[in-house]
């Protein structure tokens, strides 16, 4: 991979790039390693907030001017806060690069947290948190990640909860940030038409004002716990999460993880789409998910039915993981690599993406991975590395959760008498 190169600044800031010859269009931006698991219940949304206010003006602009500035050359600005990071990034041609540099170094290094502002965007933040709450196929996966680590930080939701952000103040965002937001806490990264030489350059003018080495290490081996809940409410369908502990990203058997889930329920030739919702008419969506962290993970399966149909659902869902251990075809296992491979490659024809792999490779592995190497480990993963990966999968107390007009004893019912720990 040699069109990705790395550099250390002075003041500890990884810079991470990744040419892309034939593209117009740069990313660039700023990954924190500052989320949700920064927080403790009393400050649970504060990762999220401070994500909102960072757009919401500096001495040098206000949030309008900071919109018109970038828009003004065809750029455009995003953010997200996920349970380890929070991202600000830009996406403009490769001219302007150094427009989006100084706005972004702008808002994350001299956000005023103006009282106007904050209370217009408190509002914003508000509506945003109602919103998930009213979506099921959103809310599901707050209340699933709440119940696999239960009164831990991993288990919060990363929005928030509304007594706690209606009392967050300036002065609190001021002190997370100074918290988190350091040189020894920052990958700055960007993909596409780009030299890394100027990018340092510019860099180096720009984020040399970061304090060193300051911010406190979130490297935490949170409890799986597993169990159940339902939010009964009045609609059509139930939606449901059964769940599993999973795999951190460093664990051996991170790539097996990935083709187990995708085997199980990856695609429209997955286990799962054809036996619930092709063969049987279940359901209209139905996936297997796995989410890695540092030193944690979950694995589950989501899917929509009517309550009639709930427990054939959770009976298809139990049975097919079970088959897991036992029945992998040569076929499919050869699909699922094939996808993975074709995946990895055209991951690299999206400077976004590839802007997200060279951070998340850097903040897990301390370096950035070439292509051959990771090829290399999905081509070594075989049929029964699969096949013991369930076992493993199965011996972790199962996650339940259900939203829609019926509780979730008719889908433990179901998995306990297939012989899941409930």
């Amino acid at each position: 991979m040699n069109n990705v190169k790395s550099t250390t600044l002075s003041n500890g800031i990884r810079v991470v790039t990744k040419r892309i010859d034939g593209f117009e269009s740069v990313v660039v931006g700023y990954w924190v390693e500052a989320g949700g698991v920064c927080e403790d219940i009393s400050s649970n949304g504060i990762s999220h907030f401070l994500e909102h206010m960072a757009f919401k003006g500096t001495p040098s602009r206000t949030a309008k001017e900071i919109a018109e500035e970038l828009e003004s050359v065809g750029g455009y600005m995003n953010a997200y806060t996920s349970k380890e990071v929070t991202a600000y990034f830009a996406k403009i041609l490769g001219e302007d690069t150094k427009v989006a540099l100084n706005i972004l170094s702008d808002i994350l290094q001299n956000p005023t947290f103006l009282a106007k502002e904050l209370e217009r965007e408190r509002k914003v933040v508000l509506q945003e948190l109602y919103q998930v709450k009213d979506t099921p196929d959103d809310i599901i996966f707050d209340y699933f990640q709440e119940i696999c680590f239960k009164n831990q930080s991993l288990g919060y939701s990363i929005v928030g909860q509304e007594e706690v952000v209606t009392k967050m103040t300036a002065d609190d965002l001021r002190d997370y940030r100074s918290r988190y937001y350091n040189a020894d806490n920052i990958v700055f990264a960007a993909a596409g038409n780009l030299s890394h030489d100027e990018l340092l350059d510019m860099a180096n003018e720009n984020l040399i004002a970061f304090k060193t080495d300051v911010s406190p290490v979130h490297d935490v081996q949170y409890d799986y716990v597993g169990g159940s809940y339902s939010d009964v409410r009045e609609m059509e369908q139930v939606h449901a999460i059964i769940g599993f502990n999973g795999l951190s990203n460093l664990d051996a058997d991170y790539h097996t993880m990935a083709m187990f889930s995708s085997i199980l329920g990856g695609g429209m030739s997955s286990r799962l789409f054809q036996e619930a919702r092709e063969k049987r008419g279940l359901c209209y969506s139905i996936y297997s998910f796995s989410s890695s962290y540092k030193r944690n993970g979950v694995f589950g399966v989501y899917s929509a039915t009517t309550a009639d149909k709930l427990a054939e659902l959770s009976d298809v869902v139990s049975s097919e993981i079970f088959s897991m251990s036992s029945n992998i075809s040569e076929k499919e296992f050869k699909i699922t690599k094939a996808q993975f491979k074709a995946s990895l490659l055209m991951a690299g024809e999206n400077n976004t993406t590839s802007c997200e792999q060279i951070v998340n490779q850097i903040r897990i592995f301390g370096r950035t991975l070439d292509n051959a190497e990771i090829l290399a480990k999905i081509e070594a993963v075989t049929i029964d590395d699969v096949k013991k990966l369930t076992h493993r999968i199965l011996a972790s107390k199962t996650a339940v959760v259900t939203v829609g007009k019926c509780d979730c004893s008719n889908v433990l019912a179901k998995l306990e008498s297939n012989g899941l720990k409930i």
